[in-house]
C-alpha cells in the first residue's frame, strides 16, 4: 500500500510547500518512492511501496490526454480482468500496473468504476478539465481516507490524519463526541474522526468536489440474508470463493508472506496459499509473547504440515516505551491493547517481505464472536413470545379486517423499535463505560453522545420485516467494529513499518455471497424452517468448508483473541509512571476531562477504562494543539 495526498481549490495555483509537508508525513507508508504533481488548481502527492509493476506504476499518474491524474493507495485484485475488458474497447496500456487500470477504468466508466473494483483501495482522481475531484474508499474500510475543507475553501485529502494536520491549512479541533465514543468503545467509530473539523470517508463511500462544494454518499451497502441455498452447496461455494480470493491476493512482483497465528482463519489462508504457490515456499511469521500470547506451538503445526519457510520470534514487551510509540503511530486515541503485538509482528515480518496475507475479517464474516449468542437468544425468544401472545389474543378477540389491521400495526411498531433496541443491546454488551460514568468525567452531558453517534449508522439500510435480529448485530460489527478497530489497528501498525497487509476474507465476491446466506444457515446450519433453533458462534460454515485443511491440533483449539493482560500491565512500574504523568492536574487529559480530578474511574470494565484513559492521555500529550480552541473559549 501507499500514502496519498491532495489539495485543491479548483481554480488557481497553490503553494507547493503544503503538499510537500503532507507527503513527508506519509513517507512510512511508501518508503520506496515519493513524488508530487503541481498543476493549476490542484496539488497531488504520493509515497509508494512498490508491489506491482515496480517500474511502471509510478504515481501521481496522468492519462495520455493529461486530463485525469490519479493518486491511489491499495490493490485492485481483479485488475487483470478489468485490463482485458478495457483492451476489448481499444484502450492501450503503457504499464502492467493496477494503478493504470484504475485510472483508465475511471476514464472509461466514470464514477461507476467503483462497482467493478474488487480490492482494498482509497483513491482520488483530479479532472483538470472540469476542475473536479472524485474519491472513493473500499467497501469495508480496509484502507483509510480522510478529508477536510478549510475556512478558505480548499479540499484536503490524505491517507492519514497526521498528513491532513501537516498541511498547515487548518488547526485540528478535538471532537468531544468522538472522545465520548472512544471512551465507550476503545476506538473512534469509523463515521467520525477525533477532530470535529476533519472527516473520514465512510467505508463503501464516494466523494465529489465540484465548484467548491463536497458531496459524499455510499455506493455499496451489505445485503444480508437475502438468498436461500442448501448448506452443502453453500460450503462448496465458500471454499471455491476463498481459494479464488487467496490466489488473487497473492499477485505481486515481490514475495508474499502470511501472518500465522495457528487459528482457524490464518491456517485456512496459509493452506490455500500453498495450493497456489509455485516451487518456492510460502513465508510465514509468528510471534510469541510469553505468557501474554503463545501461539507458536499451533503455528508450528501448520508450518510443518505445509512446509512453509517459517520464522518465529519470542519477545518480551517493553510496555512503557511502546505505549509512547503507539501514541505517535496511531493518529487517534486507540485503546485496543492488541495494537502493541500487532505492531511488533508487523515490524518482524517487514524485515523479510513487503506483503502479508492475514485472517482478518473471518470472525465478522462467519460469526466467530461469542457475543452474538446471548444477544440473539434473548431477542429471538422475545420475538417468538410476542408473536405467540399476539396470535393467541387476536384469535380470541379480533376478526376479519380488525385482525389484519392489528397485525399491520404490531409489525410497524416492532420494526420501528427493533433496530434501536437490538443495536442498543449490542452496544451495551460492548460498552466499557456507561453514559453516567462518562458524564462524571466530563462534568456535563455530551451532545451528541456516544450512543447518538453510533446510532447514526442505522439509517444506512432499512431492515426488512423478515430481517433476523442477529443480522443487525452483524451489520454493526461489519460497519463499525471491523473498520473502526480491526482495520484501523492493522493499517496503522503495518504501514508504520512499510508492510502491506491483505485480507482474503474481505474479497467482494466472498463477502457478498456469505452475507447473502440466511442467518439460520450462517449461525445454526438450518437454511429454512419454523422450528426454534440454537444459535452458535463456532463458525460452522467455515469449518464445513475448510476443516480438511487444518491439523488436528487446530481443529480442537478453542478461540484465542489477540489481546493483552492490561490488568497486569497497569501494575508495571513504567506504566504506573505514565499514568501518573497523564493524570497530573495541569495536563491536557484533566483539562479535557475535569471530573477525573474529583471522581475515581468507574466502569463496566474497570481495567479497560483505565487503559483507555492512559492511551487518551498519552495521545493528547502528542497532539495538545487540538485543545487550543477549547482553551481559548474557556
Amino acid at each position: 500500500m501507499c500514502g496519498i495526498a491532495l489539495i485543491t481549490n479548483g481554480q488557481v495555483k497553490i503553494a507547493p510547500s503544503a503538499i510537500e509537508r503532507m507527503t513527508d508525513a506519509l513517507r512510512h507508508r511508501g518508503p520506496d518512492a515519493r513524488a508530487t504533481v503541481n498543476t493549476e488548481g490542484c496539488l497531488l502527492g504520493h509515497t509508494r511501496l512498490k508491489i506491482i509493476d515496480p517500474q511502471g506504476g509510478v504515481q501521481p499518474m496522468w492519462d495520455d490526454s493529461q486530463r485525469y491524474c490519479l493518486v491511489f493507495n491499495g490493490e485492485i485484485y481483479n485488475f487483470r480482468e478489468l485490463q482485458n475488458e478495457l483492451k476489448t474497447s481499444g484502450i492501450r496500456f503503457h504499464t502492467n500496473s493496477d494503478t493504470e487500470v484504475l485510472l483508465l477504468g475511471f476514464r472509461q466508466w466514470g464514477q461507476e468504476v467503483v462497482h467493478k473494483l474488487n480490492g482494498q483501495f482509497a483513491f482520488a482522481v483530479w479532472d483538470s478539465k472540469s476542475k473536479t475531484v472524485f474519491a472513493a474508499r473500499d467497501r469495508l474500510g480496509e484502507n483509510p481516507l480522510y478529508w477536510a475543507q478549510t475556512s478558505t475553501g480548499e479540499l484536503v485529502i490524505a491517507s492519514e490524519l497526521k498528513s491532513i494536520v501537516a498541511s498547515g491549512l487548518l488547526e485540528p479541533e478535538i471532537d468531544r463526541s468522538s472522545v465520548d465514543a472512544y471512551l465507550k468503545l476503545i476506538y473512534v467509530p469509523p463515521n467520525r474522526t477525533i477532530y470535529q473539523n476533519v472527516n473520514t470517508l465512510a467505508p463503501g463511500g464516494q466523494l465529489v468536489y465540484e465548484a467548491g462544494r463536497v458531496r459524499t454518499c455510499p455506493y455499496w451497502q451489505p445485503a444480508i440474508s437475502t438468498t436461500s441455498i442448501d448448506e452443502v452447496d453453500a460450503t462448496r461455494e465458500i471454499r471455491r470463493l476463498l481459494s479464488q480470493s487467496v490466489k488473487r491476493q497473492m499477485v505481486a512482483d515481490t514475495d508474499v508472506g502470511a501472518f500465522l497465528s495457528g487459528g482457524l482463519d490464518s491456517t485456512s489462508i496459509v493452506a490455500l496459499m500453498t495450493e497456489h504457490s509455485d516451487s518456492h515456499k510460502i513465508k510465514t511469521f509468528s510471534v510469541g509473547f510469553g505468557d501474554l500470547i503463545n501461539e507458536l506451538p499451533f503455528a508450528r503445526d501448520v508450518a510443518q504440515r505445509y512446509r512453509t519457510e517459517h520464522s518465529e520470534l519470542q519477545m518480551d514487551i517493553d510496555v512503557g516505551s511502546l505505549l509512547s510509540r503507539m501514541a505517535t503511530v496511531y493518529d487517534q486515541p486507540f485503546g485496543d491493547s492488541s495494537n502493541i503485538p500487532t505492531f511488533l509482528v508487523s515490524e518482524f515480518a517487514s524485515q523479510h517481505v513487503k506483503v502479508v496475507l492475514s485472517g482478518d475479517g473471518g470472525d465478522e464474516l462467519f460469526g466467530g464472536y461469542s457475543w452474538y449468542t446471548p444477544l440473539l437468544e434473548k431477542s429471538s425468544c422475545s420475538d417468538r413470545l410476542n408473536q405467540q401472545i399476539l396470535s393467541w389474543a387476536m384469535s380470541r378477540i379480533l376478526m376479519g379486517n380488525a385482525r389484519r389491521n392489528a397485525k399491520e400495526k404490531y409489525r410497524a411498531i416492532r420494526d420501528r423499535r427493533r433496530p434501536f433496541s437490538v443495536w442498543k443491546q449490542h452496544m451495551a454488551a460492548l460498552s466499557v463505560q456507561s453514559t453516567g460514568h462518562r458524564n462524571e468525567m466530563w462534568q456535563k452531558d455530551i451532545s451528541p453522545s456516544a450512543e447518538d453517534a453510533l446510532l447514526s449508522f442505522q439509517p444506512f439500510r432499512e431492515y426488512s420485516e423478515q430481517q433476523n435480529l442477529i443480522d443487525q448485530a452483524v451489520d454493526f460489527d461489519l460497519r463499525c467494529y471491523l473498520p473502526g478497530d480491526i482495520f484501523f489497528k492493522v493499517d496503522q501498525a503495518s504501514m508504520a513499518n512499510g508492510l502491506e497487509t491483505r485480507s482474503p476474507f474481505m474479497d467482494v465476491e466472498l463477502v457478498e455471497f456469505v452475507l447473502s446466506l440466511p442467518a439460520r444457515l450462517r449461525f445454526s446450519g438450518q437454511s429454512s424452517g419454523t422450528k426454534p433453533y440454537q444459535l452458535s458462534a463456532d463458525k460452522h460454515l467455515l469449518r464445513d468448508a475448510c476443516s480438511d485443511l487444518w491439523p488436528e491440533s487446530i481443529s480442537r483449539r478453542n478461540k484465542q483473541g489477540f489481546g493483552a493482560p492490561i490488568n497486569n500491565w497497569l501494575q508495571r512500574k513504567d506504566v504506573k509512571e505514565k499514568m501518573e504523568h497523564v493524570m497530573r492536574p495541569n495536563g491536557p487529559l484533566l483539562f479535557l476531562l475535569p471530573g477525573l480530578a474529583h471522581h475515581p474511574v468507574q466502569a463496566n470494565n474497570q481495567y479497560q477504562a483505565e487503559w483507555n484513559l492512559l492511551c487518551l492521555g498519552l495521545w493528547l500529550e502528542e497532539n495538545e494543539e487540538c485543545l487550543n480552541h477549547l482553551k481559548s473559549a474557556s
